[in-house]
């Protein structure tokens, strides 16, 4: 029988370690010598335990027994007699004592039997469900009930073995909600999270019993359609989205509808490794919401857009090892007075990658990379520390009173928290507002035009300026133009770079300008790479320029060694 260790005590319900429950009234159990499961709860002695309580008892008994063979007188048979009764009477009352002990001591143990019997069957009985439970949290989404990302990663390993082994075809679909971050926004994760446990059913009645679906994180879903070509599994995948389409998700009175964007990657018996399958499946994803969401994108080997992106996630690497590693570079070229050449003051920062090998690599490798993976933010803040703590070392080496332009990108616009390091930064630094002009482009602006608004008059109430980048590239930048409270407009280089041969292109430049200097505004023109081009911006009234022909970029720490006093002599 098995003996819990730390069985408790019957007298104070404790539990005792084995060497408080030898019993030390016996001999043999003292000596370690316990032959039943019993013995490690018994308070007998060894005498009562084996029978031998009554020994003297009975040897007396024999003695007086034997006393009659030798004795002859009366009044001794009878005083014989009567002790030898007595020490009956006491034997048999022992013998009663001990009988009673041992049925006693055999019902404990059996009752304790039963007991041990039970719970053994009760703790059986709960490692099974929480064995149970925790193959289950292994395997499925806690929230939906679907397979989570583990198990589906488990099951697609052995899919693709089925394919390359049985020469059979099936369908990795990667698919992403559109519009779920209105639910979540509007009415909190409690709704999210419901939305997503009433679409996962959807999802489960919109494909077949052997197909799978899994939820993989956050709002994406995983589907493998088992033993089907890419044409029947876009069919069922477009029915899958109709199915979408039409659910509506209602909560405290709203309701909401939701789309998908799906990426489809075949898996055949040529097909490449797990990860890189996954990488396709989730690059052709993105490509459906580029290409306008709800709808249904195919990757191929030889795919344009999934080798973009997959380009695209190897360089998220890259930039993540950069900031962790300090190879980021800023650069600094100047932006020129067209009226006053005397000097130049004013600069804009460009950010560089410098690779492990030590190769400079330009920022459109790895910007739009960091765009769409959202890594800008953590760019920015490297660039606004980088300038915040050099800005006092520049400006002592110089009397001129410097000014740096800082590209933000849309997310760091739209970010309070980027706004409140900005702020700590130049008290931290102490830098003057007024010497840091941020610039952002036109694009970044109006796609969320109140957070641009609060954020530009924020900084500009400090002292602070903006410049409007790459205007006119858009086809409503005036009528945005009057919603912004900029400084300058940086007329986008398409229109500058032939401005001194091409009459369009001059006309739109000077429309620009002149609308700019009625609003207040001044203008920077880009991408200056002659003397013509300066002349033709000086006739039209432009105020400033930047490009190769006024400066290259240069490290900002070799900014000061290399300082002209004019340009173009």
């Amino acid at each position: 029988m098995f003996v819990d260790d730390a069985y408790p005590c019957r007298n104070c319900n404790k539990k005792a370690s084995s060497e408080e429950r030898i019993n030390h009234h016996c001999i043999l159990a003292r000596n370690g010598f316990r032959p039943y499961a019993r013995c490690d709860h018994c308070d007998l002695k060894a005498t009562s335990c084996m029978g031998m309580q009554s020994t003297g008892l009975i040897f007396a008994i024999s003695f007086l027994a034997s006393l009659f063979l030798f004795i002859h007188d009366p009044l001794l048979i009878r005083l014989n007699i009567i002790a030898l009764v007595g020490l009956l009477f006491v034997l048999g009352y022992r013998i009663t004592l001990s009988t009673d002990e041992l049925a006693n001591t055999s019902e404990k143990n059996r009752l304790l039997s039963e007991k041990l019997g039970v719970y053994n069957q009760t703790l059986e009985s709960e490692v099974s469900k929480r064995t149970a439970q925790l193959q289950k949290m292994a395997t499925q989404d806690t929230l939906t009930g679907l397979m989570n990302r583990h198990a589906f990663e488990r099951y697609l390993g052995r899919v693709m073995h089925s394919a390359r082994e049985e020469n059979r075809e099936h369908v990795l679909c990667y698919l992403d909600l559109d519009q779920f971050k209105v639910v979540n926004d509007t009415c909190g994760h409690v709704a999210g999270d419901e939305l997503l446990r009433q679409l996962s059913l959807v999802l489960k009645r919109s494909v077949r019993s052997g197909d799978i679906v899994a939820r993989l994180g956050g709002d994406e879903f995983g589907i493998i359609y088992d033993n089907v070509d890419i044409d029947r599994a876009r069919t069922m995948a477009e029915r899958l989205l109709r199915n979408i389409g039409e659910f509506r998700f209602f909560w405290e009175g709203k309701t909401f509808g939701v789309g998908a964007s799906i990426g489809m990657v075949a898996i055949r018996h040529d097909c490449c490794s797990m990860t890189t399958i996954l990488s396709r499946a989730d690059t052709a994803c993105y490509a459906a919401k580029d290409g306008g969401r709800n709808q249904i994108y195919v990757a191929n080997d030889d795919d344009h857009v999934v080798k973009l992106r997959h380009e695209q996630m190897q360089w998220v690497g890259r930039v993540e090892s950069a900031l962790e590693a300090g190879r980021f570079v800023l650069y600094a070229q100047p932006i020129a007075d067209l009226v006053d050449t005397s000097s130049i003051r004013h600069y804009e920062l460009l950010i560089r990658m410098r690779t492990e090998d030590g190769h400079i690599v330009m920022p459109m490798a790895f910007i739009p990379a960091a765009e769409r993976y959202g890594k800008m933010l953590d760019v920015d803040r490297w660039v606004i520390e980088h300038l915040m703590s050099r800005f006092g070392t520049l400006q002592k080496a110089t009397d001129i009173p410097l000014r740096f332009n800082v590209n933000l990108s849309g997310v760091s616009l739209n970010d309070e928290s980027m706004a409140t390091f900005i702020s700590e930064s130049f008290l931290r630094y102490g830098v003057p507002y007024e010497a840091i002009t941020f610039e952002v482009t036109e694009t970044a602006a109006i796609s969320n035009l109140n957070n641009a608004r609060a954020f530009i008059e924020r900084f500009r109430a400090l002292g602070c300026r903006f410049a409007l980048d790459d205007f006119g590239c858009g086809l409503s930048s005036f009528s945005y133009l009057q919603n912004l409270p900029v400084d300058y407009l940086k007329i986008d280089g398409s229109f500058v770079v032939d401005i001194d041969v091409n009459d369009i292109n001059r006309a739109m430049v000077d429309a620009i300008n002149q609308i700019g200097h009625v609003m207040g505004i001044e203008t920077v023109c880009e991408f200056v790479e002659n003397e013509g081009v300066v002349k033709t911006l000086r006739d039209i009234g432009v105020d400033y320029a930047q490009g190769y022909y006024i400066g290259k970029p240069v490290p900002l720490e070799e900014l000061l060694a290399v300082r002209d006093t004019s340009f173009g002599s």
